[in-house]
């Protein structure tokens, strides 16, 4: 019994030291430039303990001492800056897509080092796109001078994805259900692959880097190839019981000869015609071509110009009157492409239609989003300084 209490102690000892090590390694990923003192402060461990980790992964050249800096302004006290050695390891994204798959791989400082791209008209089977998937990865990995320090695929999916599973649940423009990708890659590659849904990864950045850190409730919504959206409350990505919520190309918002079909089986969602892909099976034409045809003051395109900034104008006062977030995020190919106004004429429609109780809502448009395949491979970078969710129970 002795022997087993002993056992117990040494592994929660070691997990214990593993925590403190991702701790250290996160700070000085996330803030680095940084001291050993800043480090100690920051993550509330002694002196000792801080600079034995330090020490250790200078020692595995996962970090690297800098040049002395100012530790105080006017103190004449100066620090050893400590950063991520960014060629300590890699990460693979990958932005899967209904016509091509894209691909990066990026350092430490996420920094892309290299690139590989195919495209398809149609993906037809999961032999197809394993296939190219297979050559994406392939010549990225080529291009890397080690790739032992390969560690993960990252990849950025338009569509329902269980992301904890690694299982692609329904991707519109690419076809397949319940499809185990990370699975399928990482029993070929043998490193960890994460999957997610291309919003959420969009709108847990902008959250965390970008215009919406100062808000703790906010919408993302993407008007695409296809049209998605993400919900964050108190700075949470909410996914729904069936990893459905925030899915706002598919509320409802045209009707009667308006309500064409849709791919989930039903009619009138947002995603027919509010986005690249319904407008070419609905009504047969192209971003360009609705572009041009606004641009030229065509009667038919004006038409439905009016309608889909009507819909989607209701939709996003329903739904902002219903979660009230402090901000609502748009983004997109679509309005970016059909008309430099159109952003402006649907938010004057929906700052118009919405109650007085929540029309302190800001609204942006981002028009540089990030590259997909870097938000994929955040995802790689992201669980390499996790701490392990075991420690819960410690």
């Amino acid at each position: 019994m002795h022997i087993v209490g002993d056992s117990v102690k040494k592994t929660s000892h070691m997990l214990l030291k593993s925590i403190n090590q991702q701790k250290v390694l996160f700070l000085i990923y996330s803030e680095g430039p940084i001291s050993r003192v800043e480090l100690s402060e920051k993550t509330g461990l002694s002196r000792q303990t801080v600079t034995n980790i330090v020490n250790r992964l200078l020692e595995e050249k996962i970090i690297v001492a800098g040049e002395l800096m100012d530790l105080e302004a006017g103190s004449g006290r100066k620090r050893v800056g400590l950063h991520i050695n960014s060629g300590s390891f890699y990460a693979i994204g990958l932005e899967l897509a209904g016509k091509y798959i894209r691909g990066k791989v990026y350092n430490l400082r996420q920094d892309a080092v290299a690139s590989a791209e195919r495209t398809i008209n149609k993906y037809g089977s999961v032999d197809v796109l394993l296939k190219l998937l297979h050559e994406v990865i392939d010549e990225l990995i080529s291009q890397v001078p080690n790739a032992s320090k390969i560690k993960g695929i990252g990849i950025s999916i338009q569509g329902l994805v269980d992301s904890q599973h690694g299982i692609v649940l329904r991707t519109p423009g690419i076809g397949f259900h319940r499809l185990r990708l990370s699975q399928l890659l990482e029993d070929k590659y043998h490193i960890p692959v994460h999957i997610e849904n291309d919003v959420n990864l969009l709108s847990v950045y902008e959250n965390m880097n970008g215009c919406l850190k100062e808000s703790n409730n906010n919408i993302t919504i993407k008007f695409d190839y296809g049209t998605g959206g993400a919900i964050v409350v108190d700075k949470q990505i909410i996914a729904g019981s069936n990893f459905v919520a925030g899915e706002f190309g598919h509320y409802k918002g045209f009707y009667g000869e308006d309500a064409y079909p849709c791919h989930c089986g039903r009619s009138g969602c947002l995603t027919t015609l509010a986005s690249s892909s319904g407008l070419g099976v609905s009504i047969k034409c192209t971003l360009d071509e609705f572009a041009e045809g606004i641009k030229t003051g065509d009667a038919k395109f004006l038409s439905l110009y009016e309608k889909i900034v009507d819909g989607i104008s209701v939709a996003l006062s329903n739904i902002i009157t219903f979660i009230n977030p402090d901000s609502l995020l748009m983004t997109g190919l679509v309005i970016q492409s059909i008309s430099p106004e159109m952003f402006s004429d649907i938010k004057a429609r929906v700052m118009h239609q919405l109650p007085v109780t929540v029309n302190n809502v800001q609204m942006t448009y981002l028009y540089n989003k990030p590259d997909e395949t870097k938000l994929a491979a955040g995802l790689v970078i992201k669980r390499a300084f996790e701490i392990p969710l075991n420690t819960l129970s410690l």
